[in-house]
């Protein structure tokens, strides 16, 4: 009877498909559950101690098992109920990952699409991705503060903020739409940098490089330190760290500036940290941080739209003007937590400068056009070259405020407010050096200014229905109001003189998840939830430089998707196994999508979408070895297509491979009464697309499926001292794996000008090493 009750009251709450689901799913487990809060266990015949439990009946916490934040509390990975991964920094420099193109290589059903280099690029995960987003689909957040621009004025979508490991403790990867916890831009998920936390105890830092040599490169180097000070035992601490990396090139200018190693790439950063525990339950958190990115340009090749490199070699690049880049982030942050007797108020203020300086040469095609037509539009110099040079500037202020329950026997909240403003500046300029005079002529001169102002109260409640089922619900309202202005002058612009716009908008995330513990190692759960990018404002051009366009509008709506997610999660052997399953089903509407046609370039809301896939994870940990499969099986695609751009009902989401996956190994040994180890990791994918078949402003490029092996081995001295020894695509494999995701661009590549690839980065060897003090 209570069961009945409590399926009429969830069915009043949900969508009808849910409901179904969660009727079918209590169906299954109502006996089963029963049975384990009535029945007596059985004796077993081993001699293990059981494991210890709470006054609930559910299993305590032990200090073995890995410890995440992705609910916004502090608890054990295995009973999250959705995919959770984590990768330790440890393990990332053991392999000689550099960035973020690395560190989620190893990760099946996540990919970076770059936009030409270290910091330039988007994340997508679960496929939930239109190759040249509008904005992020996957959120990026250090510790409990999102990072980097959040809106199509900031170029969200094509500048991401790209650490080095400063300081970095692990990686929370969280699969599937995040919008209830999170907010908008978490459609595909969300990547979670944690830190490490200054030590209040006693003094400690560490020391550390890294020094190898990448094929058609050269060598690279990098050194980070840390340093731990107490400034008062158990009561404040300060840490700082730094690092300085220096990442060779490995693609060639060649044209009317020849240079080798031209994607040369060099980032610096500096974090400290102070915290002050001034009282019993009260902490304090200061910290502030600073990274700048400078490469030399970009990290791509001409290919044509059939595959094949049209500049003398796949890594090679025909410019007449060089492209350099620069990322910079300075990030200030204040943490209070205070411990009530009933649970936990957290404060979290922000403020950040996030600027992008980027410049892009277009192709001697595009720069051939522009010289026959320039004098129709009074352009009477010729041009011998054509470039752009950007400069976007994020200014971005958040405040949270959040109340977290203790753990109860009956019952479990959040609750939170967020606010957050973000002011966008954007300097752009098309112009080229002229051919007979000094000095440059300018095409397009343009000033944008926006604000995006949010704001949302959001909390979730958890109910434990029995010992072994609990049901979690949670929402969030979110309102937002726009504002932008743009200034334009020239002979090609497209509004001369500007316009100013402004619009409100709302929306609403929801999650439903019911999770069954029948056993201590077992654990089934089934999860529904929303997410969505906000809508935005653009210039009102009804007019190209050859064409009309009618469909242009001065607004683009909202998308939006709900997820519907099965998982298990199970541990086995004592522990030594543990494995994780989840099929999910999403289904996305409204998507935004970019038209490109000459001189213009707009949102369109068009078609929907739908994504299905499978994940798992299996690792085995015993004595000596440690060993580890991960695969993803992703199946995204559209519904109804967007005929109008050519996009067709069926077409292959981008960069959404059916099948990707890692293995890996490590086998621990004594070398010489040394602790010693050698592993080996395998990551591969199956072939991809670039963009959509068929779409007439973005075409498609088709990308190969790949398979990289890397290999690696290492000492830990008693002293703490850790040297590893590591090669990367130890086959030297060469291939496409992205491209620029830059719409101008692609489009002049279907009028003969060239598609720019990404290529893998060739077989690198390095050591690196890390000394503990």
């Amino acid at each position: 009877m209570k069961l009945r009750r409590f399926v009429i009251a969830i069915r009043s709450l949900m969508p009808c498909r849910l409901s179904q689901l969660i009727r079918m799913l209590l169906m299954a487990f109502a006996a089963p559950a029963a049975i384990a809060q009535t029945s007596t266990p059985a004796a077993s015949s081993s001699t293990t101690a059981p494991p210890s439990a709470s006054s609930s009946g559910r299993p305590a916490v032990t200090l073995s098992e890995v410890m995440v934040t992705a609910n916004r509390r502090r608890e054990p990975q295995r009973d999250v109920p959705m995919h959770v991964d984590t990768v330790q920094a440890a393990s990332l420099l053991q392999l000689g990952a550099k960035n973020l193109n690395d560190y989620v290589s190893y990760q099946p059903g996540v990919f970076f699409a770059s936009a030409g280099g270290t910091g330039q690029g988007e994340l997508v995960m679960r496929g939930v991705s239109t190759g040249n987003q509008t904005s992020p689909t996957v959120s990026l957040y250090i510790d409990d503060v999102p990072v980097g621009g959040s809106t199509v004025y900031a170029a969200a979508a094509t500048f991401l903020f790209d650490p080095a490991l400063l300081d970095l403790d692990h990686i929370e990867f969280l699969y599937g739409p995040q919008g209830t916890l999170y907010g908008a831009g978490s459609m595909g998920g969300l990547v979670k940098y944690v830190t490490t936390k200054p030590d209040l105890s006693g003094y400690s830092g560490n020391v550390g490089g890294d020094v190898s040599n990448t094929n058609r490169g050269g060598a690279s180097y990098s050194e980070h330190a840390s340093l731990n000070i107490p400034l008062m035992k158990d009561k404040a601490a300060l840490r700082v760290s730094a690092v300085d990396q220096h990442i060779t090139g490995v693609y060639r200018a060649v044209g009317e500036t020849p240079a080798g190693g031209a994607d040369r790439t060099h980032t610096k950063g500096v974090r400290v940290q102070l915290e002050v525990d001034p009282v019993d339950k009260l902490s304090l958190n200061v910290t502030a941080m600073a990274q700048k990115i400078a490469a030399d340009g970009l990290s791509m090749g001409d290919f044509s739209l059939q595959g094949q490199p049209i500049s003398g070699g796949p890594y090679n690049r025909a410019l007449n003007h060089r492209e350099p880049f620069t990322q910079t982030l300075q990030l200030y942050s204040f943490h209070a937590g205070y411990e009530f007797d009933w649970g936990t108020a957290d404060w979290i203020s922000s403020y950040q400068s996030f600027v992008n300086h980027s410049v892009q040469d277009y192709p001697d095609s595009f720069l051939s056009l522009l010289n026959l037509i320039g004098p129709l539009f009074g352009v009477d110099q010729p041009l011998a070259s054509l470039y752009v040079d950007s400069q976007y500037t994020v200014h971005k202020i958040s405040q949270e405020m959040r109340l977290t329950s203790r753990k109860n026997d009956r019952f479990d909240w959040l609750l939170g407010l967020w606010l957050n403003r973000e002011d966008v500046w954007e300097q752009y300029v098309l112009q080229g050096d002229n051919v007979s005079s000094p000095g440059a002529t300018g095409l397009i001169a343009q000033a944008v200014n926006a604000r995006f102002s949010e704001y949302a109260g959001y909390g979730d409640l958890t109910w434990y229905v029995g010992p072994t089922l609990d049901l979690t619900v949670g929402a969030r309202a979110s309102g937002n109001t726009q504002r932008l202005s743009n200034f334009e002058d020239g002979p090609f612009a497209g509004s001369p003189g500007g316009f100013r716009e402004h619009k409100k908008s709302q929306d609403i995330t929801k999650m439903v998840t019911l999770t069954w513990h029948p056993t201590r190692e077992d654990s089934f759960y089934m999860r529904a939830s929303t997410g969505y990018r906000p809508g935005g404002l653009q210039a009102p051009l009804q007019s190209t430089l050859l064409i009309p366009n009618p469909s242009a509008t001065n607004s683009f709506g909202s998308d939006n998707l709900e997820s519907y997610e099965l998982g298990y999660k199970s541990s086995h052997l004592d522990g030594h196994l543990n494995v994780g399953v989840d099929g999910y089903d999403i289904e996305w509407h409204h998507m935004q999508l970019y038209t490109y046609t000459l001189g213009n370039t707009i949102i369109q809301n068009a078609g929907d979408a739908r994504v299905k896939g499978i994940e798992m994870q299996a690792n085995y940990s015993k004595g000596s070895w440690q060993l580890g499969v991960s695969g993803a099986y992703t199946d995204a695609f559209t519904n109804n297509g967007a005929p109008q751009l050519g996009i067709q009902p069926d077409a292959r989401l981008p960069y959404s491979a059916r099948w990707t996956g890692t293995v890996s190994g490590k086998y621990q040994f004594k070398l010489a009464a040394t602790d010693a180890y050698v592993g080996a990791a395998v990551r591969g994918s199956s072939h991809r697309n670039a963009g959509f078949d068929g779409d007439t402003s973005d075409p498609n490029f088709k990308l190969p499926g790949f398979m990289f092996l890397d290999l690696n081995m290492g000492v830990n001295l008693r002293s703490g001292a850790n040297f590893d020894f590591y090669v990367r695509n130890v086959f030297d494999r060469r291939l496409p794996i992205g491209t620029l995701n830059d719409e101008a661009v692609n489009f002049l590549a279907t009028v003969g000008g060239p598609m720019l690839v990404q290529m893998s980065t060739p077989r690198t060897v390095g050591v690196a090493f890390n000394v503990p003090f």
